[in-house]
């Protein structure tokens, strides 16, 4: 019996902080600032004065000397000493969020294998151990897993393999509604997560652009929003276990006919708590309105409970037949048939009223408004209690059924031909199943006999071209009359009615997505294979598209499905592996690859309407926006270039979105590749790989989660269209880079880097009416090119010599020591060209391996 043990340990850095936002000191700063400059502009009779940050809520007397948003019932405005005082505090702590919500996280896998047996049986068994503590606080997972395999050979033309698979998994985390990383972003420095008694402390700027602005109240629980009490007060638990069961049996019929059979079976099984607690804004905001109207401070905890249950199951069985005759022609056929089947059936429960403690629920009645019981609002109660539990249940069906032919002649001419046809629940029986083929060719150009003289050189040459048609099931979109179920009943005095609806009109004709494929490739080696290359050339074209068209409202649907779209993929693709250098027992082995593909939409037809239109012949993932030509110095405003084509006939084809229009590039970087080297001497072995990606592009609109889209004033209407983000003035009622000093004002109007400073709310400028304002065209002045190239790990490996290890009592020994993500060098300026904007960055991380063998 053979006994292995390897253990991995991992450390994955935080995420950091982008050193270009504000820190407190210039936020507070840049807060006063914009109070200096746009509070002259209050109108509406004087009472309306653009508010941001809490510099502008102490200025308009939005703020309590306690730090509480100001009502008419609350407290009295602070003098302007007391506000300087209060604001000159705030700048002594910029609170690093980064640093409050995400943690460096330490991960550990422990394997151990036993393998043994004879020449009849043999057998591998293998248990493994994760623990991961993830970069946000209060998560993390434990994975336990068992795999084992036995081969049994009862007989000289009989093999049995049998394997079964378990895993189970467990889960903690918060179940936030708010997303942490873009929190840490943009919450402002000056706010604090806990009070000086270590209570928390709510969050006085994040939710209340709106109400300081003399909109709707923010809302909040009585309590305020922080953000740790929503890590520490609400959870999210899953436990999931996987099973999976299989059996192959492989019969040797005669020496040239073979049948092999499999099947397999798996099983899956989710369940997850989900709890917010009484005090949390997730459940605060969880409240249904059956129970509170939207004024209401009342707050009381939740659970959601679920579980899933997924079986997959499938049969396959082939024969082969394989020969050689007169020593130069080889054949192989092979036939077979295979089902495949899943079953998803999940059910979910919801309480409200939740006490963690004795894990019971007494659901809150409706708020009290008089001494009558409205029978409408019984029936909304009874609802909303239908509705808190449920079910649904899926079911598929696949067949197919397969052939394949390969021939080879001197084992240098090769031909292979192969046939399938899917059939599928998804479809009627006139489109039920689809079938395709592949044809492939070899040609070893190397063995002919012309190449002798060039063996030296040209070790080996092949090459090889294919063809096919394979298909696709779009399962979002059906032939048939699909209806829907609500989880609510109409409801009489002597029974409840079920209620549905039918979401989309039904297609007959609905069909599969068939794509054709042509390959052409070229394999070769120099110098005794010292140097091996492959390069590759691909088209491939997909037809019937399915997707989902809009429909006249007057059908009573929503949308019908329908095979639309035309897509033209192509490409190259190039591979490079070479022995650099050798000596003794110094190795030196690099590859770097490179691939360039296009797509292109070349059709879009559909019979109702034709809304691709603009895309048609350009690739997926075009960016269309305007070409911007710098800041206007009389307006402070970007200029944008026109078009050839446009005509400027009326003063209002000024701001026609038709006339700057331009096709930017595509978000689809269309060359990517990567690289490796590895170097080694004896048993110590380091490589390095990475990637690239060239020409990609990016609307790199990092949107914030305020702006003057979230102000809703009451008899109050919008002004001046505000074309950018970059423009808007409540944006910066959270916290901005600190380089958008660097702005056009009356008195700073050539050289800088972003435009002016718009309230839609103050002084009309009609500069909407000879500027464009669409979003298509405006954003253009955000585009970014995310070309990059980043060294994505670094291993170093060490195998301690047998005769070493064999006096320590055990067979094998080794180590190693893993970083990834090192370093990216772009011109992209924000965190992460792979993944840009407001979101998680691929984190850098280290492991260190031990590996053990008895």
């Amino acid at each position: 019996m053979a006994v292995n043990y390897s253990a991995n340990f991992s450390m994955v850095m935080k995420p950091q902080r982008d050193g270009n936002l504000m820190n407190s000191k210039q936020k507070l700063a840049w807060e006063q600032e914009l109070w200096d400059e746009f509070s002259a502009d209050g109108f509406t009779n004087g009472t309306y004065y653009p508010v941001v940050g809490i510099v502008g809520m102490l200025r308009a007397n939005k703020l309590g000397k306690d730090g509480k948003v100001w009502t008419d019932e609350g407290f009295e405005p602070m003098s302007a000493a007391e506000q300087d005082a209060y604001i000159a505090d705030l700048s002594k702590t910029t609170t690093n969020w980064f640093d409050e919500l995400f943690r460096t996280a330490f991960s550990m896998n422990h394997y151990l294998s036993l393998s043994g047996g004879s020449d009849i049986a043999t057998y591998y068994v293998s248990l493994g151990y994760s623990k991961d503590n993830g970069i946000l606080r209060k998560t993390s997972y434990d994975r336990y897993s068992l795999s084992t395999k036995v081969k049994l050979n009862p007989h000289e033309r009989v093999s049995v393999d049998l394997g079964i698979d378990f895993s189970q998994q467990k889960s903690d985390g918060s179940s936030l509604n708010v997303n942490p990383f873009q929190y840490a972003y943009f919450a402002n420095p000056y706010e604090k997560p806990y009070n000086e008694d270590g209570s928390y402390r709510p969050d006085y700027t994040y939710y209340n652009l709106n109400q300081i602005n003399g909109g709707r109240e923010a809302i909040l629980p009585a309590n305020g929003y922080n953000i740790m009490r929503e890590i520490n007060e609400t959870s999210s638990v899953a436990d999931d276990y996987a099973a999976n069961l299989m059996l192959s049996l492989n019969y040797t019929i005669s020496s040239k006919f073979r049948f092999s059979g499999l099947l397999s079976y798996n099983f899956i099984n989710n369940k997850s708590d989900n709890i917010n607690g009484i005090d949390t804004y997730a459940a605060f905001r969880d409240k249904p309105s059956v129970l509170d109207d939207w004024n209401s401070r009342r707050s009381y905890g939740s659970i959601t409970q679920s579980s899933a249950n997924n079986t997959n199951y499938s049969a396959r069985w082939q024969l082969n037949y394989s020969d050689i005759f007169n020593s130069i022609h080889r054949l192989q056929v092979l036939a077979g048939a295979e089902i495949r089947g899943s079953k998803a059936k999940s059910i979910y429960e919801k309480r409200y009223g939740y006490d963690p403690v004795t894990g019971n629920s007494s659901t809150p009645a409706p708020e009290k408004t008089d001494d009558k019981v409205d029978y409408n609002k019984l029936v909304d109660m009874t609802n909303l209690i239908d509705g808190l539990s449920g079910q649904s249940i899926e079911e598929t069906r696949f067949a197919s059924f397969y052939a394949s032919v390969d021939y080879s002649l001197y084992d240098k001419y090769i031909a292979s031909l192969s046939f399938r046809t899917d059939g599928s629940n998804n479809f009627g029986s006139d489109e039920q199943f689809n079938p395709t083929w592949s044809l492939g060719l070899a040609w070893h150009v190397g063995d002919e006999h012309f190449m002798e003289k060039l063996r030296p050189v040209l070790s080996r040459l092949k090459l090889s071209m294919a063809m096919g048609y394979t298909g696709n099931v779009n399962k979002t979109e059906k032939p048939e009359l699909i209806m829907y179920y609500s989880t609510s009943y109409r409801k009489t005095d002597l029974e409840n009615l079920r209620i549905g609806e039918v979401r989309k009109a039904p297609n007959p004709h609905l069909r599969w997505e068939k794509t054709r494929d042509m390959k052409v490739a070229l394999d070769f080696g120099l110098f005794n294979n010292r140097i091996n290359g492959l390069v590759e050339a691909y088209y491939r074209l997909s037809k019937d598209l399915v997707t989902s068209v809009d429909v006249p409202y007057m059908t009573g649907f929503r949308g019908q499905g329908y095979n639309t779209s035309q897509i033209e993929n192509k490409g190259i693709e190039a591979t490079l592996q070479a022995l650099v250098f050798k000596c003794s027992d110094f190795r030196f082995n690099a590859s770097v690859n490179v691939a360039w593909n296009s797509n292109i939409l070349k059709r879009y037809t559909s019979p109702i309407s034709y809304s691709a239109n603009n895309f048609v012949g350009y690739p997926l993932g075009s960016i269309f926006a305007g070409k911007s030509t710098g800041i206007n110095p009389e307006t402070g405003l970007y200029k944008y270039k026109l078009r050839p084509d446009a005509d400027i006939l009326k003063p209002t084809d000024l701001s026609d979105v038709n006339n700057y229009i331009f096709y930017k590039g595509t978000s689809t970087a269309p060359v990517t590749g990567g690289f490796n080297f590895s170097f080694s001497w004896k048993t110590l072995s380091l490589n390095v790989g990475g990637a690239y990606s060239l020409g990609g592009k990016v609307v790199d609109e990092i949107t914030s989660p305020v702006s003057y889209n979230t102000i809703s004033v009451t008899g109050m209407s919008s002004g001046e269209k505000i074309p950018t983000s970059e423009n808007d003035l409540y944006v910066n009622h959270l916290n901005v880079r600190k380089d958008v000093t660097n702005r056009w004002t009356e008195n700073n109007r050539t050289g800088v880097k972003y435009p002016r400073i718009i309230d839609t709310y103050g002084e009309k400028l009609y500069y909407d009416q000879i500027y464009p304002t669409s979003s298509t065209i405006t954003r253009a002045t955000m585009l970014e090119n995310v070309s990059f190239l980043r060294v994505k790990n670094m291993s170093l490996s060490y195998s301690l010599p047998l005769d070493v290890v064999s006096k320590m009592g055990v067979s094998s020994l080794s180590f190693s020591f893993i970083l990834t993500n090192l370093f990216t060098i772009t011109n992209y300026s924000g965190l992460d060209p792979e993944t840009p904007g407001a979101t998680y960055p691929l984190a850098r991380s280290c492991s260190f391996g031990l590996s053990l063998g008895f």
